[in-house]
């Protein structure tokens, strides 16, 4: 019996440290419910509404303000920015539990050669260039315009889900402004757009232009656990024209159509230094640079002229951590 006993501390010792990891790991994964410093942008307390898109009137660009449940307010768009002509329509319906965005598009002719069609969605920030030209209400704890080196540490959380019938889904993504100056009311070179995409078929690597600067490990946090993933991250030095703004594009390496997706937006913003200077780029500096406003969207392309295609936004919150 005496020959037990050392075996038997062991044991009890080895079941402790278990259930002490395990329960870890639930406080991690159950952390997002019991937090005081979860914010939700959306669904808020609106009446339901559509918003509907088409080209029998001017409408490409239709704006409505989003009353969110915690007083900030979201800007929403069609915003179908390449398209110069089409059949059919957009449809943004909302109502107190999600947002649909249905497209149903034929005969699409393009403004440009660009790939993509449009980027229909929501903002919350300041954005006074078109199609938004306005500055949402805010959260006291993400007051934007703010400078980069100034934000809390915060995780951005949206539950969605796409689905495609026609078509091409670029990306569901985050569409992120950072500039120096955030009253300016148009973006040129200086200026950056940061692009976010949680899932994506555009393969950046054959674009022409698009700079592969490395990966990212960020922790993201993916149906209530975080995961440290490993990023793709691209630098387009200039969009559009020798004074065009720079993008920098982080690819998940999950491509989820459906999930609940955080990713530290202030985390990646205060980190993505090295990698804009990797494309040989020396211009961005934390300290100096404003977060002016962050979309939630789906990058859409037809097929031969023809999109049919949606997503559903169920929430978004904002989970500050410090």
């Amino acid at each position: 019996m005496n020959k037990l006993i050392p075996i038997l501390v062991v044991v009890i010792i080895i079941l402790g440290i278990i259930a002490f990891l395990e329960f870890d790991k639930f406080q991690q994964n159950t952390s997002l419910t019991k937090s005081t410093n979860i914010y939700a942008l959306f669904p808020g307390r609106n009446h339901s509404f559509n918003i509907v898109a088409n080209y029998s009137g001017n409408y490409a660009d239709a704006l409505v303000i989003v009353n969110s449940s915690t007083n900030a307010t979201l800007m929403a768009s069609p915003f179908l920015w390449n398209i110069g002509y089409a059949l059919g329509n957009v449809n943004m319906t909302f109502n107190n539990n999600y947002l649909h965005v249905a497209i149903n598009l034929s005969q699409i002719n393009k403004i440009s050669l660009n790939v993509v069609d449009g980027y229909p969605g929501l903002m919350y920030g300041q954005e006074l260039w078109w199609p938004f030209e306005y500055r949402t209400a805010q959260l006291q704890s993400l007051s934007l315009p703010m400078i980069v080196s100034h934000l809390s540490n915060f995780y951005s959380i949206l539950n969605y889900s796409v689905y495609l019938i026609n078509g091409s889904i670029d990306d569901f993504s985050y569409d992120i402004w950072l500039s120096q100056n955030p009253n300016i009311t148009s973006l040129q070179y200086g200026d950056f757009e940061i692009m976010i995409w949680m899932y994506w078929t555009e393969n950046l690597s054959h674009v022409p232009y698009f700079i592969y600067v490395g990966n990212m490990t960020i922790p993201t946090l993916i149906n209530g656990k975080i995961q440290n993933l490993s990023w793709e991250v691209y630098v387009l030095p200039r969009t559009g024209s020798a004074n065009g703004w720079t993008g920098v594009y982080f690819l998940s390496p999950l491509k989820e159509r459906k999930a609940e997706f955080g990713v530290p937006i202030a985390y990646i913003l205060k980190n993505m230094g090295q990698f804009i200077e990797n494309a040989g780029m020396n211009i961005y500096n934390p300290n100096t640079y404003y977060l002016d406003a962050i979309q939630v969207g789906m990058e859409f392309s037809d097929n031969h002229g023809t999109a049919i295609m949606g997503y559903y936004l169920y929430s978004w919150r904002i989970w500050i951590l410090s």
